[in-house]
Formats: structure tokens, C-alpha cells, sequence
């Protein structure tokens, strides 16, 4: 097959949609097919890229202001660009993994141009209203948020969505179209119990013991002030270190100042977003994951960690407690930092709790293999193709 994807935002971002459809794009290149995405680029020229089998045409971009420090780009007026891109690729069928921009013209071209279109979800209101989360209006621009995604994808021919949470909470909003729950799926071989990152220790000078590890965009929709405000309640019970991997600009800053003002800095560790080959380490410190946020269609930095044969906790709300049990890890009421504190300080006091939950991680994990997933995708793509050939 020739799919072509459509998607504001791509590799070398890092968020959980960029992630999932690079992994996806790669995974489909590994089964034959022919891989192009669309996507915006990081000047004002049009640019087309290699990438590890597939094509990458970066369409014309400007800097995405007030959104994680300036480092997003969009196309404006895409559809006089992307117009050639499609007719001369000539897909198959059209993957579009956002409503913005380039989303919405690569899905009129298609209608225009009679390919069938498939829409990804990886998004909810929040996630787009990230820098507007305090702002007064917050309420009405949610209300309206939730209106245009659900007649976006409203249409196109069949949607995908990575949890059956996520497509129970789209149906109950309206959407219409057929809809399909699709893993984003990890790469089991790369993240695994077996990673060793001794010297990351050595490198950020963390602890041996009672490592509880956060990794993913730092921004307020991750909740990540709950997770802070938890440990000084685990502190008075246990000693622990709290490592927190990833970028995030004025929030992370916030965060860091919090914990001073809980004087807990020194049981406390921030860095950076990692090069890749030193990323799939960070997960070998940890004792134990904790995801807060409750904005999540998947989380794949939580699958991540359970693939690396972390226990998890995360809270009891959204999409991802789909990846946690009470065989693999903890549930907390949202907001609850007493609750999270307390769950942290039981697994972090049983090893033998531990190592059972890592042991239940490894085997829940085994379903969301990118072999699994591209397989599924594919059985999509074949249907709405044939679908269209029997219109």
C-alpha cells in the first residue's frame, strides 16, 4: 500500500502523538508498504526528508507561539503546497493525525481527489488548550474544542484511537464514524528490563534505591505539581528520590521552584529530554513510574516504563488506567497527593510487591508489541480501501 500521513507535529518533536506516528510509519515500512508523511517544516521553504524508508515532505513552517517554549512549527495555507505532494505520491489511502492545518487540507484533498481517509485521534481539548488551562475562558474554548474535534473526525471515512476509553469518551461526544481502538504500541525489543543506565546514575549523581521516575513533556496538563506535592508525605515515610526526565520550558521551571518551597529539592532530580540511545535507559533507574496526568488517550511514556519492567502508578481517570492493574501497579484518585504518596510508599516498601508487579508489566505489555499494531492498522487501511472500490 502507498499511505500518506497527515500531522501538525512529527519527528524530531517529542510529544505522544509525533512518537506514536513515527513509530507507526516505521513499523509499516518494515511490512512493505510505502510511507509518506506530511508535516510542517522548521523554515519558510518546503523540504522533503529520508527517513528510514519513508518520505518526509516538511511543508512550509513558522514557530508555533506561546505553546512549549517556542519549539512547534505549523503551515500556514498548506493546501496550495500539499496539493502537487498528492498528486504525484498518489496514495492509496490518506492517514490525518490532527485537525489543524494540515489535517484539515490533506482531508478536503482527499474527499476532492476521491482517496479514503483515515483519522487518527491522539488528542483531547486539553491537550490543545495546554497554555490556555487558567485563562477564564478556559470552559467555553473546552465546550467548542470538543465541537470541532468531533466534526472533524466526523469526517472521515474510519477513525482509530489508541484505548477503548478514548472511544467511548469520542462516541459520547457525537462522533459518528466508525471507530477502532489501536495501541500505540512500544517497541518491546528496545525498551526492556534488560537496558542498563549505570551510567546515567553516574552521570546525574541519583541514588541506588527508591527511585520514582517521571518521564514525558513537563507542561500543566501532566499534573506534575500533584506528583511534587506528594513527596514530602512519602518522605516522612520512606527515603526516596523522585527523577523527572523531559522538557517543558516556564513549567518545569514552576515545578522546580515548588519544590523548594516544600523543601524537598534535594530528594528531587530534573533533566532534560535524553539522545535516544541514552532515553531507553533512563527507565533501568526507576523502581517505580508515576503518570498524574489525567488528559491521556494512551501514555506512551507509561507503556515505556512497563515495558521496561517498571510498576506503575497513575491516576484513576482517562485512558491510561488501561495499562495498570492492581497486578501491575496502583491507581489514585485525581488531585489526590495524599493518596499518591501513600501508594508510592507501599510499593516502594515491599520488594517482593515490587518484583511481582514487574513481572505482571512485562506480560501486559506483550499486547501492544509495534508488530501487533501495524498489523491492525494495516487491516484498517485494507478496509476503507475496499470500501471505496465498492462504491
Amino acid at each position: 500500500m502507498k499511505i500518506l500521513f497527515a500531522t501538525e507535529s512529527y519527528y524530531p518533536n517529542i510529544d505522544g502523538g509525533a512518537v506514536a506516528q513515527h513509530r507507526l510509519v516505521h513499523e509499516l515500512v518494515k511490512r512493505g508498504n510505502e510511507v509518506g508523511v506530511l508535516a510542517p517544516g522548521f523554515s519558510f521553504k518546503n523540504s522533503v526528508e529520508q527517513d528510514n524508508g519513508s518520505t518526509i515532505f516538511r511543508l512550509r513552517g513558522v514557530t508555533l507561539p506561546f505553546y512549549m517554549n517556542n519549539k512547534y512549527h505549523f503551515s500556514p495555507f498548506p493546501i496550495f503546497q500539499l496539493k502537487k505532494i498528492i498528486k504525484t505520491f498518489k496514495p492509496d489511502v490518506v492517514d490525518v493525525c490532527s485537525p489543524y492545518p494540515i489535517g484539515a487540507s490533506t482531508l478536503a484533498c482527499a474527499k476532492k481527489y476521491g482517496i479514503p481517509v483515515v483519522g487518527s485521534i491522539h488528542i483531547l481539548p486539553e491537550n490543545m488548550l495546554s497554555p490556555f488551562l487558567n485563562s477564564r475562558y478556559y470552559n467555553m474554548m473546552n465546550k467548542y474544542s470538543w465541537k470541532y474535534l468531533v466534526y472533524f473526525f466526523n469526517l472521515v471515512d474510519w477513525a482509530t484511537i489508541p484505548t477503548q476509553t478514548g472511544a467511548d469518551i469520542y462516541v459520547n461526544r457525537g462522533l459518528k464514524t466508525k471507530i477502532t481502538p489501536i495501541s500505540n504500541g512500544v517497541n518491546i525489543e528496545v525498551f526492556n528490563p534488560n537496558n542498563n543506565g549505570e551510567y546515567l546514575r553516574k552521570k546525574f549523581n541519583i541514588p541506588k534505591e527508591n527511585i520514582v521516575l517521571y518521564t514525558g513533556r513537563m507542561s500543566s496538563e501532566k499534573n506534575l505539581d500533584v506528583l511534587v506535592k506528594a513527596i514530602p508525605h512519602v518522605l516522612k515515610e520512606i527515603d526516596a528520590h523522585f527523577l523527572f526526565c523531559g522538557s517543558g520550558g516556564g513549567y518545569k521551571q514552576k515545578m522546580k521552584k515548588l519544590t523548594e518551597k516544600l523543601h524537598v529539592s534535594d530528594n528531587t532530580t530534573f533533566i532534560d529530554f535524553l539522545d535516544w540511545k541514552d532515553y531507553i535507559n533512563i527507565y533501568s533507574l526507576g523502581d517505580l513510574f508515576v503518570m498524574p496526568a489525567e488528559a491521556e488517550l494512551q501514555s506512551i511514556v507509561t507503556m515505556e516504563a512497563i515495558a521496561s519492567g517498571l510498576p506503575a502508578i497513575v491516576v484513576n481517570k482517562g485512558a491510561v488506567p488501561e495499562l495498570v492493574n492492581l497486578d501491575n501497579g496502583l491507581l489514585f484518585d485525581p488531585r489526590n497527593s495524599k493518596q499518591l504518596a501513600s501508594d508510592v510508599v507501599k510499593i516502594l516498601s515491599d520488594k517482593n510487591l515490587r518484583n511481582t508487579m514487574s513481572k505482571n508489566s512485562l506480560e501486559l505489555i506483550k499486547k501492544h508489541s509495534m508488530n501487533y499494531v501495524g498489523c491492525q492498522f494495516e487491516e484498517v487501511y485494507e478496509s476503507v480501501i475496499e470500501s471505496y472500490k465498492n462504491k
